[in-house]
């Protein structure tokens, strides 16, 4: 079976209320590398969990179209320093990457909040460039950063909580779930 024919069975499966462990003793060995299996197990957005959650995944959205806003004002101010027409073209790409994470967030993909964990981690820095000149304003950006990122690590962690860092929990070895 190839990858699509796999991800497709691990989500009829889990929605039919098969346990993710079942799932994997079933599908493995079908194709696909037990890494990539338990991705798809792991990535399965649960209905139920994403009801339960669904107001703090609306909150964490919130705060993604404010970064989008912040993203376009920024954007187009940087834009009208180097031309006319670069102040769209930059506004446009400032508020684009988190509009790309609001869908993803809107839609419960695993890989959304994945990828927004560790470009946020990588982010972390970057603050700091201007903390001689203005200690204030990168201590506020470097608190909201943080708490972002946390916020988004905690929903992530109750929507898919068979996640380790951003890829499935592996213990000694054998990749475990959580039902």
């Amino acid at each position: 079976m190839n990858k699509k024919e796999i991800q497709a069975n691990v989500h009829r499966l889990l929605a039919s209320g098969t346990a993710k462990s079942e799932v994997f003793t079933q599908l493995s060995g079908q194709g696909v590398k037990d890494s990539k299996l338990a991705y798809f197990i792991a990535s399965y957005a649960d209905p139920n969990r994403c009801d339960k959650h669904d107001r703090k995944v609306n909150i964490l959205i919130t705060f993604m179209f404010i970064q989008a806003a912040i993203g376009l004002l920024v954007g187009f101010g940087v834009g009208a320093q180097i031309g006319p027409n670069a102040k769209w073209i930059f506004g446009a790409l400032g508020a684009l990457i988190p509009l790309l994470f609001v869908w993803g967030f809107y839609k419960h993909l695993a890989g959304a909040y994945n990828a927004y964990i560790l470009l946020s981690i990588l982010q972390l820095p970057k603050p700091f460039d201007g903390f001689a000149s203005s200690p204030l304003a990168t201590s506020i950006a470097f608190a909201v950063n943080i708490m972002l990122l946390a916020y988004a690590w905690y929903i992530r962690e109750k929507l898919f909580p068979d996640f380790a860092f951003i890829a499935p929990r592996k213990i000694k070895g054998k990749y475990v779930f959580s039902d």
